[in-house]
């Protein structure tokens, strides 16, 4: 007697720069420019991984990012 497996799709996780650009206008309707990604990233307040020769982005460390920056902004 065989089983059968069934898996689910994972939910999607990580956000390359272009889905990134989109992710932010579209959640927090915020105009982000590929400039500030990649200073956030050089300055290392925004975690990213390569592969590939492409920038990901985890989606919790995206929010984490501008729930932090919008703080700053606050308390300034």
């Amino acid at each position: 007697m065989s089983t059968i497996l069934s898996f689910e799709k994972p939910k999607r996780q990580f956000l390359n720069l272009e889905s990134l650009i989109e992710y932010t206008q579209q959640i927090y309707d915020l105009p982000i420019s590929k400039i500030s990604i990649y200073r956030a990233v050089k300055s290392g307040s925004l975690p990213s991984m390569k592969v590939n020769g492409r920038l990901l982005f985890r989606i919790s460390d995206v929010e984490r990012w501008i729930e932090g920056s919008s703080e700053k902004k606050e308390d300034a």
